[in-house]
């Protein structure tokens, strides 16, 4: 199993893709051939998010990353910039096979930690 990503947004991550990292390929449902992505049902403990996951050429390896269409909804609706930070981790289920989690956290400079939100 891959280890929970944890990343602090960019602007790339805000405005564009998010990119994951290799090792979530041996994880992510696998992409049928004929296709270019594959949809993932992510859950936050507040809502269900279904993101489309696709792969670019990057030397001779294939890197993962959420398609802009549906990230950006959840950059939105989570109001994120720059700066915050995203946790994307899995565990296996019996009965959907994987199950995805994320979770999205604002520093609060008050407290001086971070806060889901």
């Amino acid at each position: 199993m891959a280890a929970p990503f944890e990343k602090r947004l960019t602007e790339t991550d805000t405005v564009g893709k998010l990119s994951l990292p290799i090792e979530w390929l041996r994880i992510l449902p696998p992409i049928e051939q004929g296709s270019h992505e594959v949809k993932i049902y992510v859950s936050d403990g507040l809502g269900f998010y279904e993101f489309r996951c696709s792969t670019i050429k990057m030397g001779r390896y294939r890197k993962p990353f959420l398609q802009p269409e549906d990230w950006l909804k959840f950059v939105d609706h989570k109001r994120l910039k720059v700066g915050d930070k995203i946790i994307l981790d899995s565990e296996p289920n019996d009965f959907i096979r994987r199950h995805f989690r994320i979770t999205a956290q604002k520093f609060n400079h008050e407290d001086n930690k971070w806060v889901d939100v």
